[in-house]
């Protein structure tokens, strides 16, 4: 009882830690968002495996990201950055389903472009004399009819538009040879301008005034939500398009993999248990562990909260033999190795894993491919002698192996392992056996099958 309680309290702790870390995100964003970065979860941020947070600095190598969605739209962004090496910081801010901006920092200048449904727009470029080896701060300011970007104290970028694009995502992306450094991270004017209006304060130039959207049902408090209002809420969600393509892609290999791995089970097999039937559950376990491994790997909160979900669930798989769990923990291994993105390091431990299997199975040979247990019975006048039975199954099987004989003044009874390598073979074993005597009782008992 006492065991329970603990396990108990275990799940509830980790349900209290993914709740509790949800009510940090959405009361941090009330006027602006301030990261330091002291956390080294990363709470809140969507980011590649390589992305790491080192001395109070977001550390990003080359061909890494990190991506956060801060809720409403913000009129003032900054950070500090500075490169260990040559390459390319790109900023990527504004994110919406209209498009979004992308704030290229180079090595000779920094280049703005707005991306939408098609190839991104060069809005702008400037040269810049700066030193990126040292920390610099970034400025950006979306004004209604434009934005205004500085580092440090140069204005570098102004632009004019027609319409200034207002999402709520910002993200970090390398390129080259130099890991970026990133800190100070600051982005203010998140009020939403309604809400500004309705407390006397007066609205910032940098927001853009929104036409008041139609009133809802819930809003005229009929508490009704309709069928549009169930697919915003399934469709919304704050993983990139990069991170979906990775769970799809992964999700798929997983599934291929895990197949192979059957297959392999199946035909090269010791286990004396239906095969085919166990080998059917690696494809399901590989995909689900691939599954959990994408979601927890980056929060340590969702880590704990599957720590105590499982300590309260018991799994009472009958395993038989050890082969049988050797396989189930390869399959798991696959999953866990997808789901943290190491596909060539996967692919290539099971191609190993069959190599080896296949060199062991030509050393092994077919001793152990029994297929099937035969029992010979005989009473009586009708007894067969125990020579002409064993002769006729090693005339009519690949192989065969005496288990038990018994036998008395009245009776006889004799039990082998055989192996048949088809159907026609095991008919034409029966026939044999049963034109040695009319009293002959022959039980053929499934071992691995035959097919």
């Amino acid at each position: 009882m006492k065991v329970n309680r603990i396990k108990y309290l275990a799940a509830i702790i980790g349900i209290l830690l993914v709740a509790t870390s949800s009510t940090q995100l959405v009361s941090a964003q009330a006027d602006e968002i301030r990261e330091s970065f002291d956390n080294e979860s990363l709470q809140g941020w969507d980011h590649s495996e390589g992305v790491f947070v080192s001395e109070g600095a977001l550390q990003v190598p080359p061909d890494n990201f990190a991506v956060r969605f801060t809720g409403p739209p913000g009129t003032s962004i900054s950070f500090d950055f500075k490169r260990s090496g040559p390459g390319a910081i790109i900023v990527r801010y504004a994110i919406s389903p209209d498009g979004e901006y992308a704030l290229i920092i180079h090595d000779e200048g920094v280049v703005l472009q707005k991306g939408g449904e098609g190839p991104p727009t060069l809005l702008q470029e400037s040269p810049w004399e700066g030193s990126s080896s040292e920390w610099q701060t970034v400025t950006v300011k979306l004004n209604t009819d434009g934005q205004q970007i500085s580092i440090g104290d140069s204005v570098l970028i102004t632009t004019q538009e027609e319409t200034v694009l207002r999402g709520s995502g910002i993200g970090f992306w390398v390129e080259g040879e130099g890991t970026a450094s990133l800190d100070n991270l600051v982005i203010s004017g998140l009020t939403p301008p309604e809400e500004r209006a309705a407390q006397g304060a007066e609205l910032p130039l940098a927001v853009e005034e929104e036409p008041p959207a139609e009133p809802t049902p819930e809003a005229a408090g009929d508490g009704r939500i309709t069928a549009q209002d169930l697919i915003s809420e399934l469709t919304t969600s704050q993983v990139s398009p990069t991170d979906l393509t990775t769970l799809l892609i992964n999700l798929g290999l997983s599934a291929v993999l895990s197949y192979i791995l059957s297959r392999v089970y199946v035909h090269w097999g010791s286990s004396l248990s239906n095969r085919r039937r166990f080998a059917a559950n690696f494809i399901l376990i590989t995909v689900t562990t691939t599954f959990i491994i994408m979601v927890v790997r980056s929060s340590v909160a969702l880590s704990l909260g599957l720590v105590g979900a499982l300590s309260i669930v018991r799994f009472r798989s009958a395993v038989k033999e050890p082969e049988e769990l050797a396989y189930l923990f390869f399959a798991i291994a696959i999953g866990i190795g997808l789901g943290d993105n190491q596909r060539m390091i996967t692919v290539i431990a099971l191609a190993a894993a069959i190599l080896v299997l296949g060199i062991l199975r030509l050393f092994r040979g077919r001793q152990a491919d029994f297929n099937l247990h035969i029992t010979v019975s005989s009473s009586g006048t009708g007894k067969a002698d125990f020579e002409s039975v064993v002769d006729t199954l090693q005339e009519n099987c690949a192989q065969m192996k005496l288990i038990r004989f018994d036998e008395t003044s009245q009776a006889q009874e004799i039990s082998f392992l055989a192996e048949f390598r088809d159907m026609k073979q095991l008919k034409q074993a029966k026939a044999a056996l049963q034109g040695l005597s009319d009293d002959l009782q022959i039980s053929f008992l499934d071992n691995k099958g035959v097919w």
